[in-house]
């Protein structure tokens, strides 16, 4: 394995991997109290602190924190193996900060955590709780192909661009009032339990193409500035979307919960959508604009309040599972007005015969297929029947006689 790293190991054990410090040609746990000593005095703050492969205790993180203030430049945890809770607290990484394929044995908190440049912790895996509330990283955030066994806490973080790649999020994960102030990639990622985005804001996309969801899912962010994707999501639990002023794709999406959509001032995607649970998208201000249903196929849908008139709705699978109110389809070829209707019709049903809704709603429907199928048949006939015409051959000439005037009268 050793030819595979970067660094000149430890000395001490074929087994060891951690980063030697010269001269001793050691790393940090290996080195004997005078040893770490000497070395930990070297330290100052804003200092490149490099602990990659190091096997580092609590005790160990503590004395380095406090040798470089709680400000520590470029540093490098590659590969370091966190054998006890890790509190960061409100340290301060001037430079970019490296944690690619670390372990976390014990808690990991970053609580007010400072980044002044990228943060990376790509391939890391926690077998604890994970906390990044309300940290601050100026550049790009990697969770890529993480494994987050516990809780993970985003809360009121100031993140830049953010990917989350085939992450892995076995306990609870929340995003609420999180700032991502460019793209947020969560391609492939899989959250096992509840995951929150409330209130969050997205300066760039938010991307959740292929994300698989096992639990309930609550997406309400407060602002998209580009667009929110779900192109091939999964989702075997409840998933609730609340946005306004951004487009919503959910192209291919597959959700077996309950869906409810809620948008304003939007453009809805819906192309390829499977629901097989009770969904629902309604307006909750401006307008909502459904650019496409083709292939949509959901076992019970309403949509209220929708403007359709960019849609094909025959592209609807099992459209008499589609139920319409007061949406806007687009105008007919010869009138200039668009047409809003409700499927199925509104009946005033009785409070006393709600018990007998869903037969008089089929009846209902019924009905109202009889009675469209009759107005087209005779608008066939009526159009294919012929009809006297009004208007004279060309060089056609009355034949009325001549009446006889005065002149016809002398000359007779």
């Amino acid at each position: 394995m050793r030819h595979l790293l970067s660094w000149s190991v430890c000395t001490t054990s074929a087994d060891c991997i951690g980063v030697a410090w010269q001269p001793y040609g050691r790393c940090l746990r290996h080195l004997d109290a005078d040893e770490l000593g000497e070395c930990l005095r070297g330290l100052f703050p804003g200092q490149a602190v490099d602990l990659r492969g190091t096997v580092i205790t609590g005790e160990l993180l503590a004395r380095i924190l406090a040798a470089t203030r709680h400000t520590i430049g470029r540093a490098r945890f590659d590969q370091a193996r966190f054998l006890s809770a890790v509190r960061f607290g409100d340290a301060t990484f001037t430079g970019d900060a490296s944690f690619d394929g670390a372990r976390f044995d014990g808690l990991a908190s970053f609580f007010g955590t400072s980044f002044g440049g990228n943060a990376s912790f790509h391939r890391v895996r926690f077998a604890r709780e994970f906390s990044l509330y309300g940290s601050r990283v100026r550049g790009h955030l990697s969770l890529d192909e993480a494994v987050l066994t516990s809780d993970a806490l985003f809360g009121e973080a100031c993140l830049g661009s953010a990917s989350f790649r085939t992450a892995e999020f076995h306990g609870f994960a929340s995003f609420d009032r999180t700032r991502f102030h460019g793209d947020a990639t969560f391609r492939g990622a899989r959250f096992w339990r509840a995951v929150s985005f409330r209130r969050t804001g997205f300066d760039g996309s938010s991307g959740f193409e292929s994300v698989r969801f096992v639990g309930k899912a609550f997406l309400a962010p407060s602002a998209v500035a580009r667009r929110l994707v779900l192109t091939e999501a999964r989702a075997q639990g409840a998933v609730e979307i609340d946005a306004s002023g951004c487009p919503v794709v959910l192209d291919g999406a597959r959700v077996l919960g309950r869906l409810v959509v809620r948008l304003g001032d939007a453009d809805l995607d819906l192309r390829g959508l499977v629901s097989r649970g009770t969904s629902s998208v309604t307006r909750r201000g401006g307008e909502i604009r459904v650019v496409s249903v083709d292939r949509l196929d959901a076992e019970e849908l309403t949509i209220d309040g929708a403007d359709l008139s960019g849609c094909h709705l025959p592209g609807v699978v099992g459209p008499e599972r589609l139920r319409l109110r007061d949406c806007v389809f687009a105008s007919t070829p010869r009138g200039g007005h668009q047409l809003r209707l409700s499927w199925p019709p509104r009946w005033p049903f009785r409070r006393e015969n709600r018990e007998k809704k869903t037969p008089r709603l089929r009846m209902v429907k019924v009905t109202w297929f009889a009675l469209v199928a009759v107005v087209t048949v005779a608008a066939l006939v009526l159009s294919a029947t012929p009809q006297p015409s009004s208007r004279r051959p060309i060089g056609h000439r009355p034949t009325v006689p001549p009446v006889a005037t005065q002149h016809d009268g002398l000359h007779g």
